[in-house]
């Protein structure tokens, strides 16, 4: 009995160690990535800001089917929904399933002559939950070597297409 009551005070400690050391992670967390590209701002917007041209860049648009209604798009268990959109920026839902919505933003800005900056930034809201807090330490690591692949694919679709 005293092996299963020490068992049981063990399992609570540790499990309030492990909610106090979560509590120190930001509620917020931001996964961010930019290239720079030479192109005119309507060339930008042309392939991020029409969930239809992003299988033009996106390799997972690529490889998958992608289903498009209205200004969403379902790709497996994923969900991209537009937001609004800007001059030199724009805004997606991105939803995938077993995690909190992300807030996804496109910004472009002038840096000199034609040369634009192009952000990329995921943004995740989560709750107190320590599995939730934990799970956002992947995101950068996850999410970020995903980014600078597709901005990869995005600069080479900029410099192939010629729009009109």
């Amino acid at each position: 009995m005293r092996f299963i009551k020490l068992i049981f005070i063990s399992v609570f400690i540790l499990s309030l160690l492990v909610t106090g050391i979560s509590l120190l992670f930001p509620s917020t967390v931001i996964a961010s990535r930019a290239i720079e590209v030479n192109t005119r701002p309507e060339k930008i917007a042309y392939f991020v800001s029409d969930l239809h041209h992003w299988n033009e860049w996106m390799s997972d648009w690529k490889e998958n089917k992608v289903r498009m209604e209205n200004n969403t798009a379902f790709i497996g268990t994923q969900t991209v929904q537009y937001l609004s959109q800007t001059d030199h920026s724009v805004s997606y839902q991105w939803v995938a399933t077993g995690q909190r919505p992300y807030l996804v933003q496109f910004e472009w800005t002038l840096l000199k002559d034609s040369a634009y900056v192009v952000h990329w930034s995921f943004e995740q809201k989560v709750k107190w939950y320590p599995w939730e807090k934990f799970q956002t330490l992947l995101n950068d690591k996850v999410l970020g070597a995903k980014m600078e692949l597709e901005l990869q694919n995005l600069q080479i679709a900029i410099n192939n297409k010629s729009l009109p």
